[in-house]
């Protein structure tokens, strides 16, 4: 028989055991849960890392890609057309608000730009060139308030005065007899300019009588096609 001195010593000895068990038990799954923890947490962000930095690599090389076919676009055009003096420039600042729909390039006076002289993406006709100051310019889209010139319209090249009215584009100034469709083309005037664009700057999308005239209004959302850089008809080479 084991005496009761004996029993309590036995107790208390086994609850020494036990909690000196879950001291060091406690430290070593902490140790352990630690290294684990940060040896997943190291070789996840490496590899989540890694593809991040090959997902942002493509990105760019893919920007760089495009970037470059636009530029090329361009330099084709202006190799097509020797009659013309053209310069190029990196758009700065895009206003696609509404009343304002322009856009400012780092060109001005001192880059022989001046106001009326026509603008162009790799793509289609943006506009014309609005406030000219030394060092840089700012470009009316065919929407702005500001914007006018004379185009022509479908096969029989009807000739019409093209405005911005700050949310689209119209023609005005086209007789009500005349034949035209929703889907005519239009044109810049017939000029040396316009060899630039042998193919439609728009197409007629709705029409409107007003008092004796056709109110004409075309596609004009130039902002949606995303340019970065433009071409500026300066003046004609000699």
């Amino acid at each position: 028989m084991i005496s009761k001195k004996n029993k309590k010593k036995f107790f208390i000895f086994s609850i020494l055991c036990f909690l000196i068990f879950i001291f060091f038990w406690l430290n070593i799954n902490s140790i352990f849960s630690s290294n684990t923890k940060d040896f997943i947490s190291s070789f996840y962000n490496y590899h989540f890392s890694y593809k991040l930095d090959q997902e942002d690599d493509n990105e760019k090389y893919n920007a760089l890609q495009i970037e470059n076919t636009k530029l090329r676009n361009l330099l084709d055009i202006k190799n097509n057309n020797q009659e013309l003096n053209i310069i190029f420039s990196k758009v700065i600042f895009k206003y696609p608000s509404i009343l304002n729909n322009t856009f400012f390039v780092p060109l001005g006076e001192k880059d022989g730009v001046q106001e009326n002289q026509l603008v162009f993406s790799d793509k289609k006709f943006l506009g014309k060139v609005g406030n000219v100051n030394e060092s840089h310019s700012e470009i009316y889209s065919i929407q702005n308030l500001n914007f006018v010139m004379i185009v022509e319209v479908g096969e029989e090249k009807h000739k019409g005065i093209l405005k911005g009215d700050g949310f689209s584009s119209y023609i005005k100034y086209i007789q009500d007899t005349t034949n035209i469709s929703i889907g005519d083309k239009v044109y810049l005037q017939n000029s040396i300019e316009a060899k630039l664009f042998l193919k439609p700057i728009a197409e007629v999308i709705k029409i409107e009588e007003k008092k004796g005239f056709l109110k004409i209004y075309i596609s004009s959302d130039i902002f949606s096609s995303n340019f970065e850089y433009v071409g500026i008809v300066v003046n004609k080479n000699d």
